[in-house]
């Protein structure tokens, strides 16, 4: 997976645990699709402390991930109702399936 896509989905997740300064910075990176440079000329800050605020950040994401593997977790359950999905032609369960996965996907 790119790296990029997989530091917003850790941002969706987690991203709450990071401090402000950092949330902002990572936001930028991620979600604005802005290079460090772009975020340090913005911010008025060097680009290496954009890039360390980056890389500390997508570390502690990563470490919520390990530890909770809300990410992992979700995998699984989209994967067992894809299975669910091909095993009944009931309109109902499938209705039921579809709004389970819109939920897991918000």
């Amino acid at each position: 997976m790119d790296r990029i896509v997989a530091l917003g989905q850790l941002m969706d997740y987690y991203g709450s645990v990071l401090t402000e300064r950092k949330y902002h910075l990572v936001s930028q990176y991620v979600y604005e699709d802005l290079s460090l440079r772009e975020i340090s000329e913005r911010e008025k800050i060097s680009r290496q402390a954009v890039h360390d605020a980056v890389a500390t950040a997508e570390a502690e994401l990563q470490e919520m991930e390990n530890r909770v593997g809300m990410i992992r977790k979700s995998r699984m359950i989209l994967d067992i109702l894809q299975e669910l999905r091909g095993k009944t032609e009931d309109p109902e369960l499938l209705d039921r399936l579809e709004r389970i996965q819109r939920i897991l996907e918000e």
